[in-house]
C-alpha cells in the first residue's frame, strides 16, 4: 500500500512537471511565432515610430520652442495696444456754477459737488508704427523656424527607429540561422563522439567535429547577444516594450 502511494505521488509530480513544461513550451512557441509574424509584415513599425516621437526629449524641446515662438508672435501683435491708455479721475470741491440765483446775493453760499473725468489716451511712437510690420514678420519667421526644427527632429527620430528596427530584424534572422547550425553541429558532434568511442574516428577527425560544434555555439551566442542588445536599444529609444507590443500582432 505504501509503495502504491509513493508511486502515485511520483506519477502526479511527473504529470505536473510535464504539464508545466508543455505550457512553457507553448508560450515560447506562441511568442516566437508572433515575433516572426511581426517582423515579417512590419505592422509594429508605425507604432514604434509614433511612440519614439512622443518619448523623445528633443522632440519635446522643439515642441516647447514652437509654443514659445507662437506666444512671442501673439505678444508682438498685441504690442500696439500698449499705446492706448484709459484715464479716469475724481475730484470733490466747490462748484460755483451750481449756485442758484437765489443764493447769488449771498457771496458766502457755496455748493460742494464731485467731478468725474473719464477718457482714452493715445501715445503712439513713430518707431512702433514703422517697425510693426517687420516685427510681425520676424516673429512669424521664428515660429516657422521652430516648426521646421520640430519636423526635422521628428524625421531624425523616425530614421533612428527604422535603423534600430532593421538591426533587430537582421539580428533575429541571424540568430535563427545560427540556431539551426548549432543544432546540426550538435547532432554531428554526438554521432562523432559515439563513433570516436567505438574507435571509428581518429583523434583528428573528432577534433574537427568538436571545433565545428564549438564555433556554431559561439556564433549562436554572438547573434543571440546581438539580438538582445538590439531589442533593448529599441525599447530604450521608443519608451515602450517591444515584447508588450507583440500582443497587438494580428
Amino acid at each position: 500500500m505504501t509503495w502504491c502511494k509513493k508511486n502515485i505521488f511520483k506519477i502526479i509530480i511527473w504529470i505536473n512537471i510535464g504539464l508545466f513544461s508543455n505550457n512553457a513550451m507553448s508560450q515560447k512557441i506562441s511568442t516566437d511565432s508572433l515575433l516572426i509574424k511581426a517582423l515579417a509584415n512590419d505592422q509594429l513599425l508605425p507604432i514604434l515610430i509614433n511612440s519614439a516621437q512622443k518619448f523623445s526629449p528633443d522632440v519635446k524641446r522643439m515642441s516647447a520652442n514652437v509654443e514659445y515662438s507662437s506666444a512671442n508672435q501673439r505678444i508682438s501683435r498685441n504690442a500696439i495696444f500698449s499705446s492706448f491708455s484709459f484715464l479716469s479721475s475724481y475730484h470733490y470741491g466747490t462748484n460755483y456754477s451750481a449756485v442758484t440765483e437765489f443764493n447769488a446775493a449771498n457771496s458766502f453760499t457755496t455748493v460742494q459737488t464731485g467731478f468725474y473725468n473719464i477718457g482714452v489716451g493715445l501715445q503712439l511712437p513713430l518707431s512702433l508704427i514703422l517697425n510693426r510690420r517687420h516685427l510681425l514678420k520676424s516673429t512669424q519667421s521664428q515660429l516657422e523656424m521652430a516648426q521646421f526644427d520640430k519636423e526635422n527632429s521628428n524625421l531624425y527620430v523616425k530614421q533612428q527607429v527604422i535603423r534600430y528596427y532593421q538591426e533587430l530584424k537582421l539580428s533575429h534572422r541571424l540568430m535563427v540561422i545560427s540556431s539551426s547550425n548549432r543544432q546540426a553541429a550538435q547532432i554531428n558532434f554526438k554521432l562523432g563522439e559515439k563513433e570516436f568511442m567505438q574507435g571509428q574516428l581518429s583523434v583528428g577527425q573528432y577534433s574537427t567535429i568538436l571545433d565545428i560544434f564549438n564555433k556554431a555555439k559561439i556564433e549562436y551566442e554572438t547573434n543571440l547577444n546581438r539580438f538582445q542588445t538590439s531589442l533593448m536599444q529599441l525599447d530604450a529609444y521608443t519608451g515602450v516594450s517591444f515584447s508588450t507590443l507583440l500582443n497587438q500582432v494580428k
